[in-house]
C-alpha cells in the first residue's frame, strides 16, 4: 500500500501518517504537479493560507485518481469535486461537533454531540453539500457544553455549517485546520487523537503506531508526597514561573509588564500575545520579583521590581484634581479605575511594608487608596469602576454619599484587603471602618453575593480580606466569616485537589454565557478550575489565613493548593509557555480545557499580574513571613 501526502509543511498530521506500516512519500504540491501520482493508493492533500486551491493541473490528477474509486483526504482545500467553498473565516465563536453517520459507520469512540475544539481555527465553510455526502463534524455557535452536546444528531444539524464530511466512499474532506492539531493545543486531545486515527485508517487500512508527543506536560514528575522533594519541587516551580514572567517585563521593568498570552492559538501553534500594559499586572509582577529577590538574594529581580513600580508610580497615576491618586488601568484605558485592579497593584507594596521593611513608597500607597476611599459608597462598597471621561468633582462627591455600592467580590474583595493591610501599616482609622463595613455588607448577602465569573470565585476572592480582618481585629465573628467561606469552598474540592468551578441557579454576570467575557463553567459538576478568577487568589489567601489564625488547617489548605499548581504547571521547550500556569484545567482530562468562547482570556490565557504573579507570592508569602529562604 503507498500513500502519497501533498503538503507544503512537515506538520503534526504527516508525522502521524508517517507512523503507519505502509510505504508513504511526502511531496510539495509543485512537486506532486511533476510526478506521476498513478501508483500512489490513496492521497492526503494539506493545504495551508497559501494553497488552498489545487493546481488544475495536480487537480486533474487528483480526480481521476479519486474516479477510480482510490482513497483520498483534503484538509482546507477550498474546491474539489463537486465541492466550492466560502473564504476563509476564523472559529473563536465557534465548536465542532461529531455527528455520528446513520449507517454507524462513523469516527471510533466517538458519540453523537462529542466537542472538539480547534482554539482559534481557520474553516472554509462549503457553499453547499452534494447528494452523497455525509458529514461528520459540524461547526455550530455559542455551544453552553463542556464535552459533549447532549442533543439529537437532527437537532446538532440544524443551523449548522458543515466542518468535515464524506463524499461517496472514498472522499473525506475536512474544511479547517487541523494538520497542527497537537502543536495547536486542539482539546479535547483524546477526542482529537480518535479523528486522526479516523483518518489514517480511512486512508491506509492501518493505524499510527505511536502519536506525536504533546508541546506541554503539567506538573513536576516528582514524588510530591516525600517532604524534602516537595519543597525542591516548589523551588523548581517558583524559578520557572519567575523566568515566565520576566520574558513581559519591558526594557528590564522600565516599560511595566506585558498583560500576557491570548487564549487565541493560531492553526500554526503560535499563541497570540497581549502586548498591553496593565498597571495591576505590573504592580503584582513587582510583588512577585520583589518576594523571589528577597529569598534568593537576587539582586537582578529586585532591579528589576524597583523599575516596574518606578515605572507605576511616574507613568500610571493621574495628579490633577479631582483625581488626583487614581491609578490608570492600562496604558489605552488611560482614564479609567477599577478599584480591585488599582488594589492589587497596591497589595505587594503592602505585603512588601509589612513584612520585607520596604517602606520606600509608603507616600505613595496612602496617595492611591485615598482616592479609592473618595469614591466608596456608605456601604463600604464601591461601583465596578471609575470614568474620568463622565465623572467630575460634583458626581464624585456623590458617588461617596451613594448608599450602595456593588455587593461583589470580584469588585470589591481586594479592594477591602488592601486597605486592611494599609490600615495594619498606617493606623488610619477610615480605612478599617470602611474595610469592616464593605466585608460585613458582603457577608450579609453571602453567598448570593453578585457574581461574575462563578459563585466559586467569589469564595476565593473573599478568603484573603477575610483573613487580614481577622488579623486585625480579632473578633469571633470575623474569624467565623472566615471559616465558613473556606469550609464552603472545600465543598468543591476535586481528587485531583483543584477546586470546581460551581455557581447555584447560573447567577453569575458571565455564567453560561457564550459572547463577551464568560464563565469557563457549563454546568455544575465539570471538573473545570479557573485560574484567572478562582484557583489564583488562593495560594496567597490560605497563607495569611494560616499566619492569621496559626490554625494548621490553613496550613494544609496553603500546602494543597500548591500542590495543585505544582501538578498543573506546563513545561514546554517553547519558552512562553513553559513556567506559566494557563486559565483552565480539566482536572478528569489532566489537560487545559473549557468553554472557550471568552474574548480573549478563555481557557489557553496566561495572565502575568492576575493568575502567575499571584501564584508565585502565594508559593512565596509562607517563607516571607517567616523570614526562611526558599
Amino acid at each position: 500500500m503507498k500513500l502519497l501526502i501533498i503538503t507544503e509543511n512537515k506538520c503534526d498530521l504527516s508525522e502521524v501518517l508517517l507512523r503507519c506500516p505502509v510505504q508513504t512519500k511526502v511531496v510539495s504540491f509543485r512537486q506532486a504537479i511533476m510526478i506521476d501520482i498513478s501508483e500512489y493508493d490513496a492521497f492526503c492533500v494539506l493545504g495551508n493560507e497559501k494553497t488552498t486551491v489545487i493546481d488544475a493541473r495536480l487537480r486533474s490528477k487528483l480526480e481521476a485518481e479519486a474516479d477510480k474509486g482510490k482513497k483520498i483526504f483534503l484538509e482546507y482545500i477550498n474546491s474539489f469535486s463537486d465541492i466550492y467553498s466560502a473564504e476563509p473565516r476564523e472559529t473563536t465563536r465557534s465548536r465542532l461537533i461529531y455527528v455520528k453517520p446513520e449507517n454507524g459507520e462513523g469516527i471510533s469512540g466517538l458519540e453523537t454531540g462529542d466537542l472538539l475544539d480547534d482554539e482559534c481555527g481557520l474553516t472554509m465553510p462549503p457553499w453547499f453539500s452534494v447528494s452523497n455526502s455525509v458529514p461528520l463534524l459540524v461547526y455550530k455557535e455559542h455551544i453552553i457544553a463542556h464535552t459533549h452536546l447532549d442533543q439529537p444528531a437532527d437537532e446538532i444539524l440544524k443551523n449548522s455549517r458543515v466542518g468535515m464530511f464524506r463524499i461517496g466512499e472514498n472522499i473525506l474532506m475536512a474544511m479547517f485546520r487541523m494538520q497542527n492539531f497537537i502543536k495547536a493545543r486542539f482539546a479535547p486531545r483524546k477526542n482529537w487523537e480518535k479523528l486522526v486515527n479516523y483518518i489514517a485508517y480511512f486512508l491506509t487500512g492501518t493505524l499510527p503506531d505511536s502519536m506525536p508527543e504533546s508541546v506541554v506536560r503539567f506538573g513536576t514528575e516528582e514524588d510530591l508526597n516525600d517532604p524534602e522533594t516537595w519543597q525542591k519541587a516548589r523551588k523548581l516551580s517558583i524559578e520557572n514561573g519567575i523566568n515566565w514572567l520576566e520574558k513581559f517585563a519591558v526594557d528590564n521593568g522600565e516599560g511595566g509588564v506585558m498583560e500576557g498570552l491570548r487564549h487565541n492559538i493560531r492553526p500554526d501553534g503560535k499563541q497570540e500575545r497581549l502586548f498591553g500594559i496593565r498597571t495591576d499586572c505590573s504592580g503584582e509582577s513587582a510583588g512577585a520579583f520583589a518576594m523571589y529577590s528577597k529569598l534568593t538574594g537576587s539582586r537582578r529581580h529586585g532591579v528589576i521590581s524597583d523599575n516596574i513600580r518606578s515605572f507605576i508610580s511616574e507613568n500610571m497615576v493621574i495628579r490633577k484634581a479631582p483625581f488626583e491618586g487614581m491609578l490608570r488601568w492600562t496604558d489605552t484605558a488611560w482614564t479609567v479605575c477599577y478599584h480591585d485592579d488599582a488594589a492589587r497593584t497596591m497589595i505587594p507594596y503592602l505585603m512588601g511594608m509589612l513584612f520585607m521593611d520596604d517602606d520606600h513608597y509608603l507616600d505613595d500607597i496612602q496617595y492611591w487608596i485615598d482616592f479609592l476611599l473618595r469614591t466608596t459608597c456608605r456601604d463600604g462598597l464601591a461601583e465596578a469602576r471609575v470614568n474620568r471621561w463622565d465623572m467630575n468633582e460634583q458626581r464624585l462627591q456623590q458617588r461617596q454619599q451613594q448608599e450602595h455600592g456593588l455587593p461583589s467580590a470580584h469588585y470589591n474583595a481586594y479592594y477591602l484587603a488592601a486597605l486592611l493591610l494599609a490600615y495594619k501599616k498606617i493606623g488610619k482609622a477610615e480605612y478599617l471602618e470602611t474595610a469592616r463595613k464593605g466585608i460585613e455588607t458582603l457577608m450579609a448577602l453571602y453567598p448570593d453575593t453578585k457574581r461574575e465569573q462563578s459563585e466559586t470565585e467569589e469564595m476565593c476572592r473573599l478568603v484573603l480580606p477575610l483573613a487580614v480582618l481577622y488579623d486585625v481585629t480579632k473578633e469571633e465573628k470575623h474569624r467565623e466569616y472566615l471559616y465558613r467561606v473556606a469550609n464552603d469552598l472545600e465543598k468543591h474540592r476535586h481528587p485531583f485537589g483543584g477546586y470546581c468551578e460551581w455557581d447555584t441557579g447560573y447567577k453569575a454576570s458571565c455564567s453560561r454565557e457564550s459572547s463577551g467575557e464568560c464563565s469557563l463553567l457549563t454546568e455544575n459538576g465539570d471538573p473545570v478550575t479557573d485560574s484567572l478568577y478562582s484557583m489564583n487568589w488562593l495560594p496567597v489567601g490560605f497563607a495569611y489565613a494560616y499566619y492569621a489564625t496559626k490554625d494548621e488547617f490553613f496550613r494544609d489548605l496553603w500546602k494543597n493548593t500548591v500542590t495543585y499548581f505544582m501538578r498543573t504547571q506546563m513545561f514546554s521547550k517553547d519558552p512562553l509557555l513553559n513556567g506559566a500556569w494557563c486559565r483552565a484545567f480539566d482536572m478528569d482530562l489532566k489537560e487545559v480545557y473549557g468553554c472557550p468562547h471568552d474574548v480573549g482570556w478563555a481557557a489557553n490565557c496566561c495572565e502575568t499580574g492576575w493568575t502567575i504573579a499571584e501564584i508565585l507570592m502565594g508559593m512565596m508569602l509562607p517563607n516571607i513571613i517567616s523570614g526562611e529562604n526558599l
